[in-house]
């Protein structure tokens, strides 16, 4: 009778605890340093993100955090705070006919835009300017991301996919 009670003990145990912490990883808090997400989130406020154990399974609308893998998209220290708009196998390209991003042919729904960028204006080095773009398939292993300010909002327009590695953090509600 004690070993089963013992047992009992062990299993009623080992259920216990957050079994979402080691799933879907534990919750952190972090302050948007930019305008690039705005209305979304604006500049300074503290979000809270899912940090992403294992390999992030990407999902377009996901608001996430990324490092910088480098390349176009600079040495920076900070996280950047962006929209996942498409994924890998995905051909995302600006604009159709009404200035929408479309996905594999298909307008987006972007209710979250709300400061657009110019169709087209002269290229900036110092910024992610215009927001036509040619077409792009996003490699299986990347998210193409941008931030809902599309005028304020260095992004895949310019600096081109993100590998999903690099992605630390998903937003939560």
């Amino acid at each position: 009778m004690r070993r089963l009670m013992v047992l009992l003990l062990v299993v009623a145990v080992a259920g216990c605890g957050d079994g979402d912490a080691t799933e879907t990883g534990a919750t952190e808090q972090f302050t948007q340093g930019g305008v690039s997400m705005e209305p979304t989130v604006k500049a300074g406020q503290v979000v809270t993100a899912r940090t992403v154990t294992g390999t992030y399974e990407a999902r377009r609308g996901d608001v996430v955090l990324i490092r910088s893998p480098g390349g176009l998209w600079g040495d920076r220290k900070a996280p950047l705070l962006k929209r996942v708009v498409a994924v890998g196998g995905e051909t995302i390209a600006c604009c159709d006919t009404s200035g929408k991003v479309t996905v594999d042919g298909k307008p987006l729904a972007e209710p979250y835009v709300a400061e657009d960028a110019s169709l087209d204006e002269p290229p900036n080095p110092n910024y992610c300017g215009p927001r036509r773009f040619a077409a792009v398939t996003v490699l299986a292993d990347s998210v193409f991301v941008m931030g809902d300010s599309r005028a304020r909002s260095n992004d895949s327009r310019c600096a081109g996919p993100v590998p999903v590695s690099s992605v630390f953090a998903v937003m939560v509600d």
